[in-house]
């Protein structure tokens, strides 16, 4: 059946009878309408026919009164999951939200309502339309406070702080958190929502605490969450921020190791792990050039990701650092422009970077002004005696101090 040629979904002649009296219609007739229904609009999902599974959607509505409110609750979900998988159309996808949105409140399908609701939050937020998502979460995260639906409010929750996140307030990202982990100590969470609860947590920890451990923890807990439920698709974000906290962590030496294991094989094609892994091994040969290039291969998967991008100044920072350290190296005294024209950049970034290291103690060394030079110094160790002089210039400047305030009372 072509879906495309069939605007207007029309029961079979067994399922005509369903529109009837709801007493003639035997368990095996509407469950196998409710089949058709659903392969339908799986069809119609295939071909990318938005306004066709909206049509769909409101030319069985009649449907709804026979299987009862939860049964035909669920179907609407299913149906609208279906016309979200299509990768197009964001104006229509919200449409259709919003209009079986309109029909629940009609109808009073008030947990149907809630339930679309939060899921229309999850696609302000997969489309970037992030303050709209704000907006829906504050009124509905209050009813669900006072219905006490704990479930649907840590999914609320998430969601909310998502967009905060992404909007940059992470007060308000670490509250929201904060309410959905609370939630899932006092309720059951199903695997899938704690997952993503855990891979929302190492997000927050990365970018606010800069605690990659914690952060990594959390990742790996999400991972093997996602990947228990059979979500591919989650599980890839999830490894994908794994290797990136052990980019940060400089540990990047571990990454092939991380990637040899039977859990983590499957994904290892996956465009987002190679665009991450790209990054990596430039990190490892310490090649500013090589992180560059990884950054303009894969676009799409590095900058325009928000977690990413929120390191990504630190990264290219670090680079930078492990670019330079890797030029000055051989050296005990080596010219700013020598070292500019290696890394391929002008001399006052340079210059700065090194300053930036020197103070940091990154770098033992000194910028001679009049040469254009750096000279590196050897990175002395800390002897007892260096510890010990430390120690009596203290207390002789105390001494001193002491001398010249009771020199200053007796005049």
């Amino acid at each position: 059946m072509n879906a495309k040629n069939n605007a207007v979904f029309k029961f079979p002649p067994t399922q005509n009878k369903l529109s009837g009296q709801k007493q003639n219609s035997s368990e095996a007739d509407v469950k196998r309408c409710e089949d058709l229904i659903l392969n339908y609009s799986k069809q119609l999902a295939k071909e990318k026919d938005i306004s066709g599974i909206r049509t769909l959607v409101e030319s069985v509505r009649k449907f709804y009164d026979l299987v009862g409110k939860a049964r035909a609750s669920k179907l609407i979900r299913d149906i609208v999951e279906h016309a979200l998988t299509i990768d197009q159309g964001k104006d229509e996808k919200i449409g259709l939200l919003k209009n079986c949105i309109e029909w629940a409140k009609t109808n009073k399908r008030e947990f149907l309502r809630r339930s679309l609701q939060s899921r229309l939050m999850r696609l302000y937020n997969d489309v970037g339309m992030f303050v709209d998502a704000q907006k829906l979460g504050q009124d509905l995260s209050k009813e669900l406070k006072k219905l006490e639906d704990r479930e649907l409010l840590i999914e609320v929750s998430v969601e909310e702080s998502k967009s905060a996140f992404n909007l940059n307030n992470l007060a308000k990202a670490k509250t929201t958190l904060l309410t959905a982990k609370t939630s899932t100590n006092s309720a059951f969470a199903s695997p899938q929502l704690q997952a993503v609860v855990d891979l929302q947590s190492g997000v927050l920890y990365s970018a606010e605490e800069r605690d990659y451990k914690t952060s990594f923890s959390y990742f790996y807990e999400a991972f093997e969450g996602f990947r228990s439920i059979g979500d591919k698709k989650s599980a890839t974000g999830a490894l994908k921020y794994m290797i990136m906290c052990k980019i940060m962590l400089n540990e990047n030496e571990q990454v092939p190791a991380l990637m040899a294991t039977k859990e983590t094989l499957p994904f290892k094609d996956d465009p987002r792990i190679v665009a991450i892994r790209a990054m990596s091994d430039a990190f490892r040969k310490r090649s500013l050039k090589d992180f560059m290039k990884a950054l303009k291969d894969h676009k799409k998967e590095l900058l325009e990701d928000k977690v990413v991008s929120v390191h990504s100044k630190n990264l290219e920072r670090n680079m930078l650092e492990k670019e330079i350290s890797r030029v000055v190296e051989p050296y005990s005294e080596i010219e700013l422009s020598y070292i500019a024209r290696v890394i391929g950049m002008t001399v006052a970034p340079v210059e700065k970077a090194i300053a930036r290291m020197i103070l940091d103690r990154k770098m033992y060394g000194s910028i001679h002004q009049h040469g254009d030079t750096v000279v590196i110094h050897p990175k002395a160790d800390l002897t007892k005696q260096f510890t010990r002089s430390l120690t009596t210039i203290k207390e002789l400047t105390k001494t001193v101090d002491a001398s010249y305030v009771r020199a200053k009372e007796i005049k």
